[in-house]
């Protein structure tokens, strides 16, 4: 899972502390215990709920007039343009820490030419002596972690969302389609029975036709045979 990759990632910056304090002692931190700290982190973060998005969605637009954005809330109206993160992040109600370090402050940060060169320890242990000295007060890594995690849930809630409207979608339109497939099945039913009849009636005109022929074949013979005594070339036609 995406999310689960970066917390893993936020982790290790949260631990390098540790690992640096102890390597100095000749320690090694146990594993328990810093799984146990990332677990009291985890604990800050409330969990994004769906139904937030579902409450905060645009109407869907009609074709003559665009629907009119909800202060906070995505643009995730059919046939729209899915919202961007940071309207996605609003309508999970994630706001940037007062501190303004968030993860992605502290991924410039960390790309930036005084860290990038840095191997991973070194690079976590500089910015953990950066975020102690901030002019505003010590910023703590939990928080950079917690601002990380929220954000990654509010995108994992916003898929499940986006997954539940594309269900919801290709249900009614398979309905709609099923609905339409029937109408289609039921005219040409109807149609076929037309031209069914069609052919009957077609077939009985030429069976009278046919019949009629058979009595003009007959009445011109009789009126052959009436000149004929009288005539060396009959005028009569024998069709």
């Amino acid at each position: 899972m995406p999310g689960m990759a970066l917390k893993d990632v936020l982790v290790k910056l949260k631990l390098v502390e540790a690992e640096s304090a102890d390597a100095a002692s000749g320690k090694e931190p146990p594993a328990a215990q810093s799984r146990q700290s990332i677990e009291e982190i985890l604990r800050g973060v409330e969990p994004v709920p769906v139904e937030r998005f579902e409450r905060q969605a645009q109407a869907i637009p009609t074709k003559d007039k665009p629907p009119a954005p909800r202060p906070g809330g995505p643009a995730v109206a059919e046939g729209g343009e899915i919202p961007d993160f940071s309207a996605i992040y609003r309508a999970a109600g994630v706001v940037e820490p007062a501190h303004g370090f968030t993860a992605f402050k502290v991924l410039e940060i960390l790309s930036s030419a005084d860290f990038s060169d840095l191997p991973p320890k070194a690079k976590a242990a500089a910015l953990g002596g950066f975020l102690k000295m901030n002019p505003g007060g010590p910023v703590a890594i939990s928080s950079v972690i917690q601002d990380a995690v929220r954000r990654d849930q509010a995108l994992d809630r916003f898929e499940e969302f986006l997954r539940g409207k594309l269900t919801s979608a290709a249900d009614a339109l398979e309905r709609e389609n099923a609905k339409l497939q029937a109408e289609i099945d039921e005219l040409a039913r109807r149609h076929r029975e037309a031209m069914a009849q069609n052919r009957r009636r077609l077939d009985a005109e030429r069976a009278r036709f046919d019949a009629w022929l058979e009595r003009k074949q007959a009445e011109e013979a009789r009126l052959h045979e009436a000149v004929a005594p009288f005539v060396e070339e009959n005028p009569v036609s024998r069709n």
